[in-house]
């Protein structure tokens, strides 16, 4: 007989990372009560789903536990919810059952019963971008039992992107092997250096807060991973939209509230604290700024093809363009 666990879990809502970490949990829970248990996975869209079910479940010769994770509930049909109402309803001593359904209505009353069975249910709602990835984030190191900085938050999100099993794959990396307390973002930037796909907007990110080395080093790191011929043109827009949101802040009044700031730049709230930031690198030097809108529209038609005829760059030229767009342009002389 399995006791002190979950005899039924509900992993539910459609974060895949979430859902693959609640079954990973029940089932290791399992094993640690009966250490020769074994898993069955059977997918409810499957022809034979219910006849499976059944046969997972009916006693066998030894009494071996079994941990059934029954995936996709949603696409249920008439006989599985039948299979699954009959084993909940008179669930043998050996047996875990782990059901995953996406969220929403459908398979709605099948839902009900398996909680109304005493489902212990896991919350595996998708994790929106922004703020919630920097509170899911911050609960990771949490649970860690490490302290970290929120602009280390910041370029770990910006790092590696919103892939929920990598950054807590991240999380657990660092807090291993890091010594650093609070983990601050030197360290993150100098953990991944040079692991992590690095977008344009990190790049972006890199110019408008003016480190320079940053900026020079993810720009090369971007073109060994991606096309050559992609990286200028998504480098370009994203530097062009980063300056005209740091615009933006910098246009705020004095006093305006991150809300406020937030609504008129078109930001999340927790991009906020790092635009203004970004600002104060620039607004004492507004004529570099300038500067850097008359250099920025020179380099988005040369990435193209050219301003004028015969004015095309080939790949390394584009390269090379894009460097000296970069160090000109977080200069500080």
């Amino acid at each position: 007989m399995l006791t002190g666990m979950a005899r039924i879990t509900l992993a539910l809502g459609g974060e895949a990372a979430l859902t693959e970490r609640a079954v990973l949990a029940a089932t290791a829970a399992a094993r640690a009560a009966d250490p020769s248990i074994q898993r069955i996975t059977i997918a409810a869209n499957d022809d034979g789903a219910a006849g499976a079910v059944r046969e997972a479940a009916a006693p066998n010769l030894f009494g071996d536990g079994v941990v059934i994770v029954l995936t996709g509930l949603d696409a249920a049909d008439e006989q599985l919810g039948a299979a699954v109402r009959e084993l909940i309803a008179d669930q043998p001593d050996n047996v875990t059952l782990v059901l995953t359904h996406p969220g929403g209505m459908k398979g709605k009353a099948l839902l009900d019963a398996v909680r109304g069975a005493g489902a212990q249910v896991a919350d595996c709602q998708v994790v929106k971008r922004g703020k919630a990835t920097l509170e899911f984030l911050s609960r990771e190191f949490a649970a860690h039992k490490r302290k970290v900085t929120t602009d280390a938050l910041t370029v770990l999100y910006d790092a590696i992107g919103q892939d929920l099993g990598l950054l807590a794959a991240a999380v657990s990396q660092l807090s291993s092997d890091l010594e650093t307390d609070p983990i601050d973002a030197d360290a993150v930037r100098e953990y991944f250096g040079g692991v992590a796909d690095v977008s344009g907007f990190a790049i972006a990110d890199a110019v408008w807060e003016r480190r320079s080395a940053d900026a020079l080093r993810m720009l090369r790191q971007a073109m060994l991973a991606s096309e050559g011929g992609r990286v200028g043109p998504a480098t370009v827009a994203s530097l062009a939209s980063g300056l005209r949101t740091l615009v933006r802040v910098g246009g705020m009044p004095p006093g305006a509230s991150e809300a406020d700031v937030a609504r008129e730049a078109a930001v999340p709230p927790w991009k906020v604290r790092v635009l203004q930031r970004q600002w104060s690198r620039w607004s004492g030097d507004q004529r570099r700024l300038a500067a850097a809108v008359v250099a920025l529209a020179d380099a988005d038609g040369a990435m193209k093809g050219g301003v004028r005829e015969r004015t095309g760059l080939d790949p390394e030229q584009k390269l090379l363009a894009l460097e000296i767009l970069v160090a000109t342009t977080t200069a500080r002389a």
